[in-house]
């Protein structure tokens, strides 16, 4: 797995400086997607799109929210836990990690096809690796509302390490 730096919280401080340029394009990129042009390529909106970080609502509202980063802060929870990238290939298309692992739960895929197969060693800790994806998921919620505090996502994990020991 390759780390990246993203723009956890980086738009928030465009905006205050005067204008975000990133918000902008993602804007252009979500009016070309919405049938005004849909010959974007793949590789051009996984770019403007944020590698599978940014939430899906970052498209559409101009004003920065930090369930922006709760979504992202979700994201890489779910990479640590199954231990894909935030893009994930699946045939010969892309999917990003959030789709991917909603469509695993639609399947009813097996968790050991579902987590990073150096956790399947800890099978002694499945509850607590069930738990922190659970939170993974509440943090990537399509509803920005739904989505958990950052306070809260600590409180919980914090809970279930409490519990592991």
């Amino acid at each position: 797995m390759e780390p990246h730096i993203s723009d956890f919280g980086v738009g928030r401080l465009a905006n205050i400086a005067g204008g975000s340029p990133t918000l902008q394009s993602n804007r252009v990129a979500a009016e070309k997607q919405h049938g005004r042009q849909k010959s974007i390529s793949t590789e051009v909106t996984t770019n403007v799109l944020g590698n599978g970080y940014m939430a899906p609502e970052a498209l559409k509202v101009v004003k920065p929210s930090q369930k922006w980063d709760v979504y992202s802060y979700g994201v890489i929870l779910l990479e640590m836990i199954t231990g894909k990238p935030s893009i994930v290939q699946v045939g010969n298309s892309e999917m990003d990690l959030v789709q991917w692992i909603q469509f695993c739960i639609e399947e009813k895929k097996p968790l050991l096809e579902v987590l990073d197969p150096y956790l399947a060693e800890d099978a002694d800790k499945e509850e607590e690796i069930i738990g922190v994806l659970k939170i993974g998921m509440a943090c990537v919620h399509s509803s920005p509302e739904k989505r958990p505090t950052m306070r809260h996502v600590l409180d919980a994990l914090e809970r279930l390490s409490i519990s592991s020991d």
